[in-house]
């Protein structure tokens, strides 16, 4: 999401992130000038929080930052304006005409908006508990949401996410009604005065051109592969799908995985789960997370044996697949705090006790 993110952000204005650069650096590398501000905080009654760094590596990160500055918006505009005469510096008033532009002003509000939006798709990533069984519901439903902000409802109504064109200009919203966050609305309503036509059509095309360029990434790394259609087979390991009998057969997600179960053995694999999700088990009827629900399966016994030995053994690997990098990121995280030049001589299984929460 980071890249879909990154791609799509040079489809607005370098001034943007540049505001953003520019007042962290003007304030927080000064400590005279971060207590000039925090009076300016005070006398416009805004939060008392510090401004914050964009990242340089994570784009996303950009959304804390962007909710920062609107949030400081006065306090900012305040200071800046007192900055700009009595310092006479080229920065100061740089970044004093972006806080008066009002469309600077709106590409902030449209951030604040769609940022959150993208990062939720992101969590689902960096998420610690197992999630792969809802992954498919999750990532679909939220680049519905995104399209729905600049595509045609009838476009978008009843139609598998893979067979929808987001580059096709045809199924797009008019300008002026596509949907860019309730902020911006506000801020278009209050200064439609002061915008002209042009800067107005010129944000217009480049936040639709931000949406194309977003759902077009998300499209080449969610649906060009057939690593989406896994996903969705995935939901069989949900215990709410498995109460409910959805879906009728695994056989296509077993034939997805043929190192785990051999075909020989798929009557008896479909026979175990239909007899799984037609049969309640007193056991299995309260809810809980996919992994204690298919420990339980597993323990059934039909006289001395297991009751679900293929089924519980199929969904049992499958449990062990992770959702993505992010585990193995933060080991690597942990292991640089933890290893130091005073620590480098100690071995593995050391490092490991004190990685280990």
């Amino acid at each position: 999401m980071h890249l879909c993110a990154s791609y799509a952000s040079r489809e607005l204005p370098q001034r943007v992130e540049e505001l953003a650069r520019n007042v962290y650096s003007y304030i927080m590398n000064s400590p005279k000038r971060l207590s000039e501000y925090t009076e300016f905080q005070v006398f416009t009654e805004t939060q008392p929080h510090r401004i914050l760094h964009p990242s340089c590596t994570r784009w996303l990160s950009l959304e804390e930052v962007v909710k920062r500055i609107m949030e400081q918006w006065p306090s900012l505009t305040l200071y800046f304006t007192s900055a700009a005469l009595e310092d006479g510096m080229a920065v100061a008033s740089s970044v004093l005409q972006e806080l008066h532009n009002p469309i600077t002003n709106m590409f902030f509000a449209f951030l604040t908006f769609i940022l959150p939006a993208v990062n939720k798709v992101n969590v689902e990533f960096q998420a610690t508990s197992f999630r792969v069984h809802k992954l498919w519901s999750s990532i679909n439903s939220s680049v519905k949401a995104i399209l729905s902000y600049f595509m045609k409802r009838e476009s978008l109504k009843n139609k598998d996410l893979s067979k929808i064109n987001p580059k096709d200009p045809s199924n797009y919203l008019k300008l002026e009604d596509i949907y860019r966050g309730a902020r911006f609305e506000s801020i278009a309503l209050d200064c439609s005065s002061s915008i002209s036509k042009k800067d107005l059509h010129e944000f217009q095309v480049k936040t639709l051109n931000f949406y194309v360029t977003l759902s077009n990434q998300m499209f080449q790394r969610f649906f060009s592969s057939g690593t989406f259609d896994k996903l969705q087979l995935m939901e069989a390991l949900d215990p709410e799908n498995v109460r409910e009998g959805k879906p009728k057969s695994v056989i296509p997600l077993a034939l997805k995985f043929p190192n785990i179960i051999k075909k020989q053995y798929y009557e008896e694999l479909n026979k175990e789960w239909r007899g799984l999700t037609l049969f309640e088990i007193p056991s299995l009827r309260e809810s809980m997370e996919p992994e204690q629900f298919w420990f339980n399966v597993s323990k059934e016994k039909c006289g001395d044996g297991q009751r679900f030995p293929k089924l519980s053994k199929l969904m049992n690997n499958l449990l062990s697949l992770p959702h993505s990098s992010a585990a193995a990121e933060r080991i690597f995280s942990m292991v640089s705090i933890i290893k130091t030049k005073h620590r480098s001589r100690k071995t593995p299984n050391s490092y490991i006790k004190w990685s280990t929460p």
